[in-house]
């Protein structure tokens, strides 16, 4: 499937319950709808070699539901065709470039070739895979959120990088095809840090490397800072916090945690060169577009202080960070001085 909306679009059930006059796509896209619950009446058969492709560019970043341009992210990404995917790819393409870049051509023919290769007794194509097997070096619940297993390779002069989702029962798991080639894996995950930043392995043609990550606890705390909408601007039946829209027009000066014996200050980073995956990766703290995220974060309870241009200090007290334990992204409404 390629950027497919498997989990419905809110805002086609907001037109429907509010317009008067409806589109009849409209009721099929509904999230709760008798056309979108119908895709999961039945577990998808194993003959059926099942591959999810979406796009995450934006104005945020991939790690949580926002959009490709035009579906959300949380709807891309809907856990109940992931459970039946054999792989879940992502690429820094939005809604409308995915169908053109070569990088998301160049998988889809690997996916292909490889197929043919296997019914056709044809030569094995140039792909290969990789087995993905994690650890964690502390005792208690492990039971691993949903990760982004980070690819990077060079074709030509020209970086690529490919995401593959997985979910927490992937240990072990075989993942690709991929490509034949040289690559720098990353991996990331929320409450927890691999000891490994990057791990290079060569994929070779029909042949099968293995990923070992060890996971050490880490504590974070992560966030999307926006505007409070007045009660009277609110709209009856409109989608909550993952279908605001993506412009956060909102100018931070700074914010601040401090608790645990910590105390740091994040200001905005701007321009066209972020790249969340560098800062995941590095475990470095960083605030972008209104998203923030603090890292390494020793167990206790934290205050968060936000300042913003035309807008009150915001004040979050008693934040709980507990490493090792996923925690709950939250959005922190600031409410403005007039």
């Amino acid at each position: 499937s390629l950027a497919t909306p498997w989990g419905g679009d809110a805002m086609a059930e907001y037109g429907v319950k509010q317009s008067p006059a409806v589109i009849p796509s409209w009721i099929d896209m509904q999230p709760e709808g008798d056309f979108i619950q119908s895709l999961y009446r039945k577990k998808m058969p194993d003959s059926v070699s099942f591959y999810m492709f979406y796009g995450h560019r934006g104005s945020r970043n991939p790690l949580r539901s926002n959009n490709d341009g035009t579906i959300t992210l949380s709807s891309l990404l809907d856990r109940r065709p992931q459970a039946d995917a054999k792989m879940s790819y992502a690429f820094d393409e939005d809604h409308t470039s995915i169908i053109y870049s070569k990088e998301v051509v160049d998988q889809y023919n690997t996916i292909i070739n490889t197929f043919d290769a296997k019914h056709r007794a044809s030569p094995h194509p140039s792909v290969g895979y990789t087995k993905l097997n994690f650890t964690y070096n502390y005792p208690g619940d492990n039971a691993q959120s949903w990760a982004k297993l980070i690819l990077r390779t060079t074709i030509g002069k020209k970086q690529t990088e490919t995401v593959v989702g997985l979910g927490p029962d992937d240990n072990g798991k075989v993942l690709g095809p991929f490509p034949c080639g040289n690559y720098s894996v990353g991996i990331v995950a929320e409450g927890v840090k691999p000891q490994k930043k990057w791990v290079s392995v060569s994929i070779e043609s029909n042949h099968t490397n293995e990923l070992n990550f060890v996971f050490s606890p880490d504590g974070m705390i992560s966030g999307y800072i926006t505007t409070a909408i007045k009660e009277e601007n609110k709209v009856i039946g409109m989608p909550g916090w993952e279908y605001r829209p993506e412009d956060n027009t909102i100018q931070l000066h700074s914010v601040t945690v401090k608790g645990a014996g910590v105390n740091r200050t994040l200001y905005p980073l701007k321009g066209e060169g972020f790249k969340w995956s560098d800062l995941e990766i590095s475990r470095k703290d960083y605030c972008y577009n209104g998203y923030i995220r603090f890292f390494g974060l020793p167990a206790g309870e934290y205050e968060l202080i936000v300042k913003a241009e035309g807008h009150k200090t915001f004040v979050k007290n008693r934040l709980l960070v507990i490493p090792g334990k996923e925690r709950a992204f939250e959005f922190y409404e600031l409410t403005p001085e007039k």
